[in-house]
């Protein structure tokens, strides 16, 4: 992956922490709906820290951007609230937005025109987006925001509006475990519900929404067209670009496929479809829409459409539902093994898995406007779940932190399924691809699914295997050259591979990435058959890190922003815990002869890094082994915890639990001693590797001081289920508490030997790069 700028937020990538920039106080009200949560009497985030702006309260947090409608990388909305250009978390006020926000900016600002009024007995109010800019006549009249809250699935807003309460709800569906139709299909929901006690029965309320034409392309210069369909007791506006660019982006936005906007019919819906502007002017003066569709197709830019709705909402009928979505056929293609007919391999198109159930988009649409109580029902379920684990296993700031970064885990992502010869979906071809959003949109990155793959464990292990199975299918297509795991697969959505093998270099960090996931998918599942199949392979890069991973060669990790490094202590560690990932899986693929080998050099491994790594004082690690006055986060420890293979010694865990809060700035501990920033995903690794309390708690409290310090307006990443996936895995391996064993010793072990080629190269590679930066010195700057 590639990072250029030390602070954004990335979903499907890291978020970096500024740890040098200035506090904040937040504070906030309390609400006394019950959907607007009050804070625990006794809870971490008591009311005082809340952030207070006007009147809204926000719960447990607010954080630096809001997920709307967070589905896909082509279905990503967000509220920018941050104090690099947001608002303060005012759902009201400030257009959505396109993920990537202002990384990097387009000419468009990746506004998305999506806008929402309320009438009340004849007065009308905005409460989503800025559809007052155009002078509507409404006199400029907004909703009062009175509360935010999130959950793992929902951000609800509270309003009022002229005495009437209510409440505007974006839902973007987690599936039930094993649920790939549902997780698959590229939808998220809108809700406005009154709250019925504070309505009175002379009131007349109507509600309007609309999206508008910037929806359909990172381009506003070229054409949209759109239509609106009825069918099955709904209708469904769709929109999308007039010449479609089949795998093709702009700015990020994909140039092919069809933006939805649906609702069911009910009693007095109304729609119209035209410029923007003149549709909510028209609901203003009208309390509802004419009917008229626009079909003066043009650019996006040039008196920009609107396609809207418009009904009453009354005591009997309180709530109404959209659904948003972006649909594509295909999805994406990917590189096939090779064959006389194609030596370099042929790129096959894979549609979204939701397509084998639906052949018809409508259908599709139907089915989720239907399905939307079962949606809340499992919302309902796993909201509570992952707060109550969360708030179990790391108390109110972890709530705060798991919860916001749920969507996203799986929101970067898009579950597809491939045809056979005759044209018929292929349940054996069910793949999932992985798009690395705000830096260069790579494809199926390992050291991206890396950071995700905890979420995944916890939420639905499948889901690891399928995003894992086109990395294996490509490497042992015979395609790639290289000894090590590849980087990724392409630019999304394009797989087209790396053939020449000059993906990005990462070999020791992807090598071990993925000996370790997948691992821990069998731990988690005993796909035993799965690890058979893909033994050779598994062996093949664990002889890599064998050969190469104790003592790395100059290369990148995946902090590839800080650039190349000779000796990463952090690097080595990532080695040995792959070499020790591939002994259990020799052991449960039957191979023990090999399983013991690979233990062995592992375990004396560990006693040469031991040796290497840790500083003269004794008191820490090294950033890199010829450092000595360096320093590092040592998060690849967690992969030894999570998966209990009791490798490094406990003594080991300790020191760095006692050295972190002595290097801890205000948001965190940075990265390693060169710089002052830090990562939220590897932050919350070593929160899952640390063995005391209070060195769990200083980066938990840590990050959530950066969250509610809302400098930035990015969203928050998934990598923060380190320690929920900790307490799955160690229950799949009947570890009930974390405490810690002495190493198991093989017999063998005295018998086996390091390899022959560090008995020849060992100090030449530690010495070389430290002999050389001295030579510098003396000749250049002494």
């Amino acid at each position: 992956m590639r990072l250029s700028q030390a602070h954004r937020g990335l979903l499907g990538l890291p978020l970096l922490l500024p740890l040098l920039l200035s506090t904040k106080l937040i504070n906030s009200l309390q609400t006394q709906h019950p959907l607007i949560l009050q804070p625990r009497p006794d809870s971490a985030l008591a009311a005082s820290d809340y952030l207070t702006n006007n009147s809204s309260s926000f719960y447990p947090l607010l954080p630096p951007a809001i997920p709307l409608a967070v589905k896909s990388p082509y279905l990503s909305a967000w509220l920018a609230t941050g104090q690099e250009g947001g608002n303060g978390g005012y759902l009201a006020g400030r257009w959505a937005q396109f993920w990537p926000i202002q990384f990097p900016q387009n000419p468009f600002a990746y506004r998305l025109g999506w806008a929402g009024l309320i009438q009340v007995n004849g007065e009308t109010y905005e409460f989503m987006g800025r559809p007052n800019e155009d002078f509507i006549g409404n006199r400029h009249r907004r909703a009062t925001q009175r509360g935010f809250r999130y959950t793992s699935s929902r951000s609800i807003f509270e309003f009022e509006a002229a005495g009437i309460r209510f409440l505007v709800t974006f839902l973007s569906p987690i599936a039930p475990e094993g649920d790939l139709l549902r997780q698959s299909l590229p939808f998220s929901y809108l809700t406005v519900e009154l709250i019925e006690d504070t309505l009175k029965h002379t009131d007349r309320i109507s509600v309007y929404t609309d999206i508008q034409a910037d929806w359909a392309s990172g381009d506003h210069s070229v054409n949209a067209t759109w239509s609106i369909d009825h069918f099955n007791h709904s209708v469904a506006y769709k929109l999308g670009r007039k010449d479609q660019l089949k795998f093709a982006e702009q700015y990020e936005y994909a140039e092919w496929g069809q933006v939805i906007y649906a609702t069911k019919k009910v009693s007095g819906l109304t729609t119209a479809s035209g410029v923007a502007s003149q549709l909510r002017s028209h609901f203003v003066s009208h309390g509802k829409l004419n009917g008229d569709q626009d079909e003066e197709y043009r650019k996006i830019s040039d008196q920009t459409a609107g396609l809207g709705y418009s009904l009453p909402l009354t005591r009997n009928n309180k709530s109404v539902v959209f659904v948003i979505g972006h649909v594509r056929d295909p999805y994406v293609q990917s590189i096939e093994k090779a064959n006389r007919h194609h030596p370099e391999g042929k790129l096959c198109e894979k549609w979204g898995y939701w397509r084998s159930v639906f052949n018809q988009t409508d259908e599709a649409i139907a089915f989720s406007l239907k399905d939307y109580p079962a949606a809340v029902r499992y919302a309902d379920f796993i909201d509570k779940k992952i707060e109550d684990d969360a708030r179990k296993l790391g108390g109110d700031d972890y709530v705060a932190i798991a919860s916001l970064s749920a969507r996203q885990a799986l929101g970067a992502m898009e579950l597809t399924i491939g045809k056979d010869e005759d044209g018929n979906y292929n349940p054996n071809d069910v793949a999932a691809f992985l798009k690395e959003i705000s830096s260069n949109g790579d494809m199926s990155t390992v050291d991206v699914i890396f950071p995700q793959f905890p979420a995944l464990a916890y939420l639905d292990p499948q889901l690891l295997k399928l995003l894992l199975e086109p990395l294996f299918k490509y490497s042992q297509s015979g395609l790639y050259p290289n000894r090590w795991t590849v980087h990724d697969l392409g630019r999304y959505p394009n797989a087209t591979g790396h053939n020449d093998g000059r993906d990005e270099p990462m070999p020791v960090e992807e090598a071990g990435n993925i000996l370790m996931m997948a691992l821990a998918y069998y731990q988690l599942t005993n796909d035993d058959e799965w690890l058979v199949k893909h033994y050779v392979i598994l062996k093949q890069w664990a002889g890599f890190l064998v050969d190469d991973g104790l003592i790395p060669a100059e290369q990148l990790s995946t902090d590839d922003f800080a650039g190349t490094l000779a000796n990463q202590t952090n690097l080595a560690l990532k080695a040995i815990v792959g070499i020790g990932a591939m002994a259990e899986i020799a052991h449960k693929s039957g191979y023990k002869e090999e399983g013991e080998s690979f233990r062995n050099i592992a375990e004396q491994y560990v006693d040469h890094w031991i040796g290497f790594s840790l500083s003269e004082s004794r008191n820490h690690t090294k950033l890199a082994y010829q450092l000595h006055d360096s320093w590092g986060t040592l998060y690849n420890l967690f992969g030894d915890r999570l998966l209990n293979l009791k490798l490094i010694p406990e003594r080991i865990y300790r020191i760095q639990d006692d050295f972190y809060p002595s290097v801890a700035n205000q948001f965190g501990v940075p990265l390693d001693s060169r710089h002052t920033w830090a990562k939220t995903d590897w932050q919350m690794f070593a929160a899952g590797a640390a063995v005391t309390i209070q060195t769990r708690d200083l980066f938990m409290n840590k990050l959530v001081d950066f969250l509610k310090a809302n400098k930035v307006n990015a969203g928050f990443p998934e990598g923060h289920f380190s320690i929920l996936a900790l307490d799955r895995l160690n229950k799949a391996n009947g570890v009930t508490k974390f405490p810690f064993h002495n190493r198991h010793r093989h017999p063998s072990r005295a018998t086996t030997s390091i390899p022959p080629v560090y008995r020849s190269e060992l100090w030449a590679k530690l010495c070389i790069p430290w002999l050389v930066a001295m030579v510098f010195h003396q000749l250049f700057l002494a």
